[in-house]
């Protein structure tokens, strides 16, 4: 893990001074509770949990969200108010800010401490809602590999993780069961690798979701392999078709087929 030597004013100070004779939109500044800080536009703010993720937003923090939504292709989806997004992998909840701006619900998912408070910061107004748990295809308690500096985190071991805890792990089912009636409901999953098991405890809740967004890259374990095949599998097996593919990051949307609702 690295350690932020520059303390937070002075290191905000000086990105300021740069993001402006370089044209960025967006400013940067600590707040009060410790190692997060504040990403805002004139129009729109963010909160951060890791310094280098704040040039995201330098075209302004509504483009670096729909940036990262169209990375997992969820412009292709015709939503309305009242659909559900449930975020598994939301990080700092940005998507609940895509989510928020098109008046849908949404449900998130971090086992990261830090990102989850932003979570909570960004996509709930502060309020604690986002679940810190793994998520499994059991109910259990997982060793757990932290290496959030660069969004890497997983249940399953990589390498030059920074540190190693338990966690208690759920079946995305057991968590979600309250689903709104006549809403849309789009599953966003990113579990660095975890996908299959992720989907596994979920088979009572597939029935019910309309879309899938899954990032099935080379994320899994020591030896770095892309899970499509195995999402791919199941999820075609429960009635999806690819709808749309983001190859540069092994993204795929996925849509229930009509033969399937």
């Amino acid at each position: 893990m690295k350690t932020e030597i520059v303390p937070p004013a002075l290191y905000c100070f000086f990105i300021n001074i740069r993001n402006k004779l370089r044209g960025k939109k967006h400013q940067i500044s600590p707040v009060p509770e410790a190692r997060i800080y504040k990403v805002s536009d004139d129009n729109q703010s963010l909160y951060i949990c890791r310094r280098s993720r704040h040039n995201r937003s330098k075209k302004g923090v509504a483009a670096g969200v729909d940036a990262l939504a169209n990375q997992y292709n969820l412009g292709e989806i015709p939503t309305n108010p009242g659909d559900l997004l449930i975020d598994c992998g939301a990080n700092i909840g940005e998507l609940g800010l895509w989510a928020k701006k098109r008046q849908m619900q949404y449900i998130a998912f971090e086992p990261e401490p830090l990102e989850a408070r932003c979570a909570d910061l960004n996509a709930f107004d502060g309020a604690s809602r986002t679940h810190r748990l793994a998520l499994w295809s059991e109910n259990t308690v997982l060793r757990f590999f932290s290496k959030a500096g660069t969004a890497d985190s997983s249940a399953i071991e990589m390498n030059d993780f920074d540190s190693v805890h338990e966690i208690e792990a759920r079946r995305l089912d057991t968590v979600v069961d309250d689903i709104p009636p006549g809403a849309k409901i789009i599953l966003k999953l990113e579990a660095e690798g975890a996908e299959p098991e992720v989907l596994a405890g979920a088979a009572n809740l597939l029935p019910k979701i309309d879309y899938v967004a899954v990032d099935c890259g080379f994320e899994r374990g020591k030896e770095q392999t892309h899970t499509f095949v195995e999402t791919n599998t199941v999820l075609v097996d429960y009635g999806f078709r690819v709808k749309k593919a983001n190859f540069s990051r092994m993204t795929m949307l996925y849509e229930r087929t009509p033969a399937a609702q």
